[in-house]
C-alpha cells in the first residue's frame, strides 16, 4: 500500500482518537464505534506510530491494520 496513503490514515486516526467513527474497510465492510490509536512516545525520546488501530463496537474490540482501511470519518 502507498506510504503516503497509510500516513494519511495515521493522521486521521490521531485526529479521531477517542471519538465515535466509521471506519470503511477495503472490500466494502465498515465498523462504527470508538477509535483507539495510541502513540508510543518512548519516554519522550521519539514517537512510534502503530500500523494498527482499534475500534470498539459495543463491547467487542476490533484490531484493524491501517493498510486495510479505505477511509475514516466521524460517526
Amino acid at each position: 500500500m502507498n506510504t503516503e496513503y497509510v500516513q494519511a490514515i495515521k493522521s486521521r486516526a490521531i485526529e479521531f482518537h477517542g471519538t465515535t467513527v466509521v471506519v470503511n474497510l477495503i472490500g466494502g465492510q465498515s465498523l462504527t464505534g470508538t477509535l483507539a490509536y495510541a502513540l508510543d512516545t518512548h519516554g519522550g525520546r521519539y514517537t512510534s506510530y502503530p500500523d494498527v488501530l482499534s475500534v470498539t463496537v459495543s463491547t467487542k474490540v476490533h484490531t484493524v491494520r491501517l493498510d486495510h482501511i479505505s477511509a475514516i470519518g466521524q460517526g
